[in-house]
């Protein structure tokens, strides 16, 4: 029987090959926010100026400006701001310059673009949701038998185990667990990017970025949607593989489970704390004493399996009598499954015979015509 300390290392492997295939996954998705990026950069090229001008805020002057505003994306009432505020210098000279008649097809441009933003936006919360699901829903799989086998092989024995149904798989895959489930903060994270990047749109038309600089402003935003998409891949996929592996846990008959966090500097100071310690799995709980404790957790755990526990599990045996697989004690060896299943029941002694002629044919039967 392999230590316990081959096991452990075993289980942060899996751990660390399911954190590189969310990698993969968040690597899919980034994608997405580069193709955007690159789309929107592109679309309002011809909006901002190629060279800085002279009449602008400052960023400091345009947030403050846009910061008293009911709707923080809205170009008609950030004009309006400029029209009824003070008679400051530079704030008249930028009025007129966007209500010139040469700088409208400009100001009508970067409304079409807001406009696409919303579709843009939907369009990467879709693309991304559905590779999501698709990665929770094999990985959760994966993970409940993998655990299984594990386990099976761990306590030296081949058993039977109820399947994962797809109705479990999607309960755990779509759980509010923080919250809010996996779509809901992509929706949420996405919204908020729309609406970030509109707010951006009117700073860089009220300072006279140039367009040079009004791509890099908006490649830096789509950066920051991409590593809050990337985060929450590397959680939610923590979640459902612990989940899982819960479930195989309890499957098995087991009790307890021990907390195992990643052995390098960049560990956090609450899983360096939890390392190595035991816990009853019926007082687990998610950011307490079992992880994912926080965004980017890459800790995972074991089941604690002792000789007492396997001793009580289980493996798979015929009834003779029915046909129909049951389960027995891991320790009954043949003889015994012999005396307590066939010996001395009739209903079984005429198929024990039958069994028993086979065998004898297939050894010294004659053999049949060849065609």
């Amino acid at each position: 029987m392999k230590s316990n300390a081959y096991w452990e290392q075993r289980q942060v492997q899996d751990a660390f090959n399911t954190f590189q295939k969310a990698e993969d996954t968040a690597n899919q998705i980034a994608s997405l926010y580069l193709k955007s990026s690159r789309y929107l950069s592109l679309q309002a090229d011809d909006v901002f100026e190629r060279y800085k001008t002279k009449h602008g805020l400052s960023e400091t002057e345009a947030r403050q400006l846009i910061s008293t505003m009911q709707d923080r994306t809205s170009l008609d009432e950030l004009l309006q701001k400029l029209r009824n505020g003070d008679k400051d210098e530079s704030k008249r000279q930028l009025l007129s310059k966007l209500e010139a008649p040469a700088y409208q097809a400009r100001l009508e441009r970067l409304r079409q673009i807001q406009s696409q933003l919303d579709v843009i936006m939907t369009n990467v919360y879709q693309q991304e949701k559905l590779i999501s699901a698709n990665f929770y829903t094999g990985l959760a799989s994966e993970s409940y038998y993998r655990s299984i086998y594990n386990i099976q092989q761990r306590a030296d024995a081949a058993f039977s185990f109820s399947h994962a149904s797809a109705k479990v798989i999607d309960k755990v895959v779509n759980s509010r667990w923080s919250g809010k489930n996996y779509s809901e903060r992509i929706w949420g994270n996405t919204q908020a990017l729309a609406e970030d990047l509109k707010e951006e749109l009117l700073i860089n038309l009220v300072t006279g970025r140039t367009n040079r600089e009004a791509a890099a402003i908006i490649a830096n935003k789509f950066g920051q949607g991409t590593s809050n998409a990337r985060r929450l891949v590397r959680t939610e996929s923590n979640y459902v593989s612990t989940e899982l592996n819960f479930k195989a846990y309890e499957e098995c008959g087991i009790d307890e489970y021990q907390y195992l966090a990643t052995l390098d500097i960049r560990t956090s100071k609450i899983c360096r704390e939890l390392d190595g310690k035991t816990y009853p799995i019926k007082e687990r709980q998610i950011g307490k004493n079992c992880p994912p404790m926080h965004p980017w957790c890459r800790s995972t755990t074991i089941p604690v399996v002792d000789r007492t526990l396997i001793d009580k599990m289980q493996r798979s045996a015929i009834d003779p009598a029915t046909g129909k697989r049951i389960k027995v004690p891991r320790s009954m060896t043949y003889q015994q499954w012999y005396d307590k299943y066939v010996k001395g029941k009739p209903e079984v002694a005429g198929a024990t015979k039958e069994v028993s002629s086979m065998a004898c044919k297939g050894k010294g039967g004659k053999k049949g015509k060849g065609r």
